[in-house]
């Protein structure tokens, strides 16, 4: 028996049992795409908060390092509208060369280095107490964080899997870690 007669026998035989092409069913990919859609939800996830953390991180070790290079003090803060301290974190931040080291950016006196923002909708709080501001990083000429330890509390969603703590100590070493703080809300 040739392919051909085979292939008209199996089809003749699936007509039969009511099986036809275009039935109702689901085809392989559609199958596939709704056993996959739940980890790949949690892949896009992951790799956003690995993202944002790692493109803040190094904006503060950019900060670090122009204040040493620099000897001068470097403040990050956060920046709704690009242009002045505001301390939204969410929305971007401000890297410059902070004349008087207040942590305020003063178009007139300090020199901006670096601007960014994530632009995904993260929430943001600072201190790890919940607040919405951030207090502004200041480093001092050795590089050093002035006015002690920072912390800033990341949360990309309501789950406490989802969280990391930024940390900066008073000598300007910068630490992340993963945190089960509950009240990202």
């Amino acid at each position: 028996m040739s392919g051909r007669r085979k292939l008209s026998n199996m089809i003749n035989k699936c007509s039969y049992l009511g099986l036809r092409a275009g039935s109702a069913g689901l085809t392989v990919i559609e199958l596939m795409i709704t056993v996959a859609a739940p980890p790949m939800q949690n892949l896009i996830t992951n790799y956003r908060e690995r993202t944002a953390i790692n493109q803040l991180t190094g904006y503060v070790r950019l900060a670090r390092s122009e204040a040493i290079t620099r000897s001068a003090y470097v403040s990050l803060c956060g920046s709704s509208d690009g242009e002045s301290c505001d301390g939204d974190l969410k929305e971007g931040w401000l890297v410059f060369q902070d004349t008087n080291g207040d942590g305020l950016y003063q178009s007139a006196s300090d020199t901006l280095i670096r601007s960014g923002s994530l632009g995904m909708g993260e929430r943001y709080f600072t201190d790890a107490d919940g607040t919405a501001t951030a207090r502004p990083l200041i480093f001092s000429r050795d590089g050093s964080k002035r006015g002690g330890e920072i912390q800033w509390l990341f949360c990309f969603s309501a789950d406490a899997n989802h969280q990391r703590q930024l940390s900066v100590n008073a000598a300007g070493y910068l630490k992340v870690e993963k945190v089960a703080v509950l009240g990202c809300n």
